[in-house]
């Protein structure tokens, strides 16, 4: 199973009961389909970057799941079938986890020839 990650944006005239019923019907579609539902956010009502199906507002919810990629077309086939949907995207989720250098690892990196180089240019007037 491959993690993913779906965002779909639900109308914004629709009340707390009605999101609830939405994101419980998405949530046991995947489970149904052999996905397993890892965490769902609700980021709640915001205001849309351009009209969309006459909506200058939004509702956004996030879904994480684990599932086979052949759930992903059945998925978004039910999105689109949803009429209280009016945008969704679902990626392949790859967590990325920086690791900042150590300072002792910067400090050996610089090279006194490059600084010196810097450092003739500028007194060259050349930069």
């Amino acid at each position: 199973m491959r993690p993913y990650e779906s965002i779909f944006v639900l109308k914004p005239e629709l009340n707390d009961k009605k999101i609830d019923e939405q994101v419980e019907k998405v949530k046991e579609f995947i489970e149904k389909s052999g996905g397993r539902v890892i965490a769902v956010e609700k980021w709640g009502k915001k205001k849309l970057a351009y009209l969309i199906k006459k909506n200058r507002f939004g509702v956004y919810i996030l879904v994480r799941f684990e599932s086979e990629p052949a759930l992903i077309s059945n998925l978004q086939r039910n999105y689109k079938l949803n009429e209280d949907i009016i945008r969704y995207m679902t990626v392949l989720y790859r967590e990325i986890v920086k690791k900042a250098p150590a300072a002792e690892e910067v400090a050996g990196q610089q090279n006194p020839e490059a600084v010196k180089d810097i450092e003739d240019d500028i007194s060259e007037g050349v930069m």
